[in-house]
């Protein structure tokens, strides 16, 4: 090419090479999301990653072939997600000049190369006695196009390679002994034992010695919270260049100190609980992945494979020890049998604290450092009740068959005499007010049934059962000719009548589908019969058409949902013994082990479930792969093991998420909060149907579980984290 072709091409070859670079930029994004976020979904969903990338590529080639609409559209089309992104992002996390300038890169790019291609374009028009260029050959005539494509085509050739082998989402986690991954304990435990050393010599005016193993010279960003009695008294931060550890957690520490505003005493130190963070420069890698996750993604606003915590290093003080903490979350990297015995005692103690002394109901909603309100839930009570008669199963405790009369009778006087209404459970209970609340639930009373056929097995009380029977009943006037239940009917003061929810629940129809089947057993009784097959019938059916992934009209598919298909159908195939239905059963029990999270380089989610982001759901889940797992080896189908080591894994996160005396620095009263299980690790209060789960998933697997270790997942090599300490 002519040197003056160059410089007439300049601004047409600059906008193409913008173009590519957005364009790679985006399959990288797209190509690297396939496999580290969506590589458990079905193609369909995680092709969706590569949208953004195909979408751009669409653009460019538009923009080569024709000039004027392509660039148009480029404006257009980059200039609105440009604004919509940005809006975004102030919306959410709040947009700076820093998020504004990294986004630009990917969005406002393609503007840019867009109005570059109108320029040219016009500047093409006006040039008619341009001098005709030398026929060439295809290739070089169609270069822009084959590098337009081929580039980004390259950049995902490369990804698809490289990623498989260095993702460790299948890295095998070992059963067994832990590992020599104990550096990095020993780092943090050093750590926090200097930090402490520090705080007390700073109150005697001691010289601090310096240990050995902390003089590492780095570039260090420090920061040092003090936590006293659930409070924060100081923090303290330090950045040293070329410095030793031990001199810069020295600093940190006493600017700690000397920034709680003489609130701490020398005396206050037995009680002080220090969190170190290091915070760490991040690579250039790094720095793309945060680009991309102020994208929001296509179906869950929570994601965090690009999460900030990749860039800090965290610890907690406690007796001595530093341990692990990721979003202020104490990491759980080791699970054995005794854990889970202390977890169970913990839960059960926890239990008995959530019941109403005088109304004997049971509370949903603990928050640790509020009052317990005024009102009490049905079907919270139903299932703790549930609980407590497993409890008692595996430990015997006294107190649980003393108090059972109590929290049965609670049970009994919820339930409706009123004709229109007659054997359905009101939702809650005022107690304040003794105000009963004219909401009744068809999973209130599935639920309820649940608690009163084993009350009436254990008892052989005729109470139970008929208490049982008027709740079927009423279920039974509850379905519509399609098989869909109805979720509810309640009473609207404003209008003066009864108003009947008409949305179908996976979850609701679930739970009666199982409560109806359990009490055909009971009692023998067609109508119960009658009703669960046509709640049975709908859910093959939509298994047939839509797979064993679904939603409802509460909720788009999700695990929980779906799962409750499974349970509820192993409970209609104790009464109808069809193959047809075995054969759903264990195909929706794989589909779901496919979706659990499984990537031990993300402890956060490590063993719960893609889509279930509380610990309800995952101890619902945990529920359902421990009795999976025995009707798997019911059946003699092949892979039972994978349900259990599935129930393993989530009963690793949902210890992780419960409240031990490791994890409630930030509490004003840790001892209350003890066996709590709390929501998640953003939202710390306890709903009590997490801990029913989590505990009646316990017990159930118990006598299944091997003495010693039983799960061990791998922290990265100190000395590649050390690296990055280093800065």
């Amino acid at each position: 090419m002519e040197r003056w072709q160059l410089k007439d091409r300049f601004i047409g070859y600059l906008a193409t090479g913008l173009l590519v670079l957005a364009t790679s930029l985006w399959v990288y994004w797209g190509v690297e999301g396939m496999y580290r976020e969506g590589w458990w979904e079905a193609w369909y969903y995680r092709a969706l990653y590569l949208v953004p990338g195909i979408i751009c590529l669409g653009l460019t080639l538009s923009a080569l072939a024709w000039p004027w609409i392509g660039g148009g559209l480029l404006v257009i089309i980059g200039g609105g997600f440009t604004g919509w992104w940005w809006w975004y992002i102030s919306d959410t996390v709040g947009l700076t000049l820093e998020r504004a300038l990294v986004t630009f890169a990917v969005s406002g790019v393609p503007v840019i190369a867009g109005i570059l291609i109108l320029i040219d374009a016009y500047r093409r028009t006006r040039l008619h006695s341009e001098t005709p260029l030398p026929l060439h050959k295809w290739p070089y005539r169609n270069m822009r196009y084959l590098v337009a494509v081929g580039v980004p085509l390259l950049v995902a050739v490369v990804l698809a390679i490289v990623i498989p082998l260095t993702e460790p989402h299948r890295a095998i986690v070992t059963s067994g002994e832990p590992g020599d991954y104990s550096e990095s304990d020993q780092f943090r435990n050093l750590t926090v034992q200097f930090v402490r050393t520090v705080a007390e010599d700073y109150f005697t005016q001691r010289q601090t010695q310096y240990p050995e193993e902390l003089r590492v010279e780095g570039n260090w960003d420090l920061n040092i919270t003090i936590y006293h009695q659930g409070t924060v008294k100081g923090g303290g931060e330090y950045q040293a260049n070329n410095e030793e550890l031990s001199l810069a957690l020295e600093q940190a520490t006493r600017n700690a100190l000397e920034g709680s505003h003489q609130d701490l005493n020398e005396e206050d130190l037995e009680d002080v609980r220090f969190l170190v963070n290091f915070s760490i420069s991040t690579s250039f890698s790094d720095q793309v992945d945060t680009l991309f996750s102020l994208f929001p993604f296509y179906n869950y606003g929570l994601n965090r494979s690009f999460s900030e915590y990749e860039q800090a290093f965290s610890f907690i003080e406690y007796n001595g020890e530093g341990k692990e903490l990721i979003e202020d979350l104490v990491i759980i990297r080791s699970l054995d049998k005794e854990l889970i015995l202390g977890k169970i005692e913990q839960g059960k103690e926890f239990l008995f604290g959530t019941e109403h002394p005088d109304e004997h109901g049971f509370y949903k909603y603990i928050y640790m450092d509020e009052e317990l309100g005024d009102r009490l839930h049905t079907v919270y009570s139903a299932s703790i009740i549930y609980t407590f008669l497993k409890l008692y199963d595996y430990d015997q405790d006294e107190r649980i068959i003393e108090s059972v009369p109590d929290w049965a009778d609670f049970l009994l006087a919820m339930q409706s005499k009123e004709e229109k209404t007659l054997g359905a459970f009101h939702y809650s209970y005022y107690f304040e007010t003794g105000e009963k609340q004219q909401r009744f639930v068809v999973g209130t009373t599935a639920l309820s049934i649940f608690t009163l056929l084993d009350l009436y097995e254990r008892t052989g009380d005729s109470r139970y059962l008929d208490s049982a029977k008027l709740g079927g009943d009423w279920l039974t006037t509850m379905q519509k000719s399609d098989g869909v239940m109805k979720a509810y009917i309640r009473y609207d003061s404003g209008v003066e009548r009864w108003l009947y929810g008409s949305s179908e629940s996976l979850l609701y129809n679930g739970q009666v589908l199982a409560a109806l089947s359990r009490l055909y057993i009971a009692t023998g009784e067609q109508k119960y019969y009658d009703t669960a097959e046509k709640i049975a019938g709908h859910f093959c059916e939509r298994v047939e058409n839509e797979g064993c992934y679904l939603g409802d009209d509460y909720r788009s598919k999700n695990p929980i949902s779906s799962a409750w298909v499974i349970m509820s159908l192993l409970d209609f195939y104790k009464i109808n013994r069809e193959d047809y239905h075995k054969d759903i059963i264990l195909r929706c029990g794989n589909d779901l082990l496919e979706r659990q999270e499984t990537d031990v380089s993300n402890p956060v989610y490590y063993g719960s479930w893609h889509g279930a982001y509380s610990t309800s759901g995952n101890g619902w889940l945990a529920e359902v792969a421990m009795e999976m797992y025995f009707f798997c080896r019911e059946q003699d189908a092949d892979g039972c093991e994978r349900y259990k080591d599935a129930l393993v894994r989530v009963i690793l996160w949902i210890i992780q998420n419960t409240y031990s005396a490791e994890n409630t620095f930030f509490l004003e009263e840790p001892e209350r909060a003890i066996g709590g299980i709390f929501w998640n690790y953003e939202n710390r209060y306890v709903r009590t149907d997490s801990l029913c789960h989590g505990l009646n998933a316990y017990i159930g697997i118990l006598d299944d579980l091997e003495d010693g270790v039983l799960l061990s997942i791998p922290e990265e090599l100190f000395r590649v984290i050390l690296d990055r300490l280093r800065n």
